[in-house]
């Protein structure tokens, strides 16, 4: 979806299909799952990704306020069905759950208890005032354009094209970069390590 919006912004001649788009991420989380081999390669990439988390979140939510403030009155009903109610709700709660999985949490029982605490103390600010950006992006989303929001908001802003589309390039990035991390079995290599290391630690080499 942000691939074809960066290519829509552009071009709207319908030739690049879902199928590229798909090649191009697949390809793209690819290289970041090379780039990080373990967790302890993940501090650089955890900077660059909280940078460009908050360039669309900035974007998003300047551009959203801006077109709600000049915006006639909108429609805040929702027009589905009850059934098409219940399986939004569905999807939008493993929405939620993938957004807010982290790595961290199995990775805490594969160190000592000292580690543990800071490793605790690590996850409460990102899910106590992590989420009020995110939170600010739905809630402003919706107050802007009301029911005829997209799913993914830099869809309905007006602004400068080179502003869209810098915020629909690190969306990307970010995405892509979550994506690699999810797919690459971090937790089971750094697992694996531990043994070997137990091992050879208790056979006295």
């Amino acid at each position: 979806m942000i691939l074809q919006a960066i290519y829509i912004t552009f071009r709207d001649d319908n030739a690049m299909k879902l199928p590229y788009f798909i090649a191009i991420a697949g390809f793209t989380c690819d290289l970041f799952a090379i780039c990080i081999p373990h967790l302890s390669a993940l501090r650089i990439w955890l900077g660059v990704s909280t940078f460009l988390s908050l360039v669309y979140i900035f974007t998003a939510v300047s551009l959203s306020l801006r077109d709600g403030i000049k915006a006639p009155p909108r429609d805040y009903s929702i027009p589905r069905t009850h059934t098409s109610k219940i399986f939004t709700t569905i999807g939008a709660s493993a929405s939620l759950v993938f957004a807010f999985n982290t790595g961290m949490l199995p990775e805490i029982h594969t160190v000592s208890l000292p580690v543990v605490s800071n490793m605790m103390k690590a996850l409460y600010f990102p899910f106590s005032v992590g989420v009020l950006p995110l939170y600010a992006v739905v809630f402003i989303g919706y107050w802007a354009y009301g029911n005829g929001a997209s799913s993914y908001l830099l869809n309905n802003v007006n602004g400068p094209v080179w502003v869209k589309t810098f915020a629909n390039i690190s969306a990307f990035f970010t995405v892509s970069y979550r994506f690699a991390r999810n797919i690459l079995p971090i937790t089971l290599v750094t697992l694996l390590q531990h043994l070997i290391h137990r091992t050879t630690y208790q056979r006295g080499f």
